[in-house]
């Protein structure tokens, strides 16, 4: 319990310096994708998947009809560790550098879960 809430204080800390930086309009989502991933540590990368699976574990249980992002953060995910899901993304957008503007989330979903396709190459 310790360990999971050191981590999501992690996320708001990683989470809030980005926003704070002016990464974000006023009214507009922020939405980590390759130009923040790149810019930050391991650890961080590692606070950052963290925190979404503990958002996808309270969606699920809380929620009646489960959201397929947080189904597929709790069922589909749970079968890789961290690690390997910071490595797949590390991955992506070192083989995509002209894809920067992909978003963390959208990079996890397409390459660690069924519930996005793979994009065509």
């Amino acid at each position: 319990m310790k360990k999971t809430t050191l981590l999501v204080l992690a996320v708001i800390l990683v989470l809030g310096t980005a926003l704070g930086a002016g990464a974000a309009e006023l009214g507009k989502a922020f939405l980590w994708d390759g130009n923040n991933w790149t810019q930050v540590s391991t650890d961080a990368k590692l606070a950052y998947i963290f925190g979404v699976g503990n958002l996808a574990d309270f969606e699920v249980a809380a929620a009646g009809k489960n959201p397929a992002f947080a189904r597929a953060f709790v069922n589909d995910l749970q079968k890789m560790s961290v690690t390997q899901i910071v490595e797949q993304v590390d991955k992506f957008y070192q083989a995509n550098p002209d894809k920067m503007g992909t978003t963390v989330i959208e990079v996890v979903l397409r390459r660690c879960t069924t519930v996005c396709p793979s994009e065509a190459k």
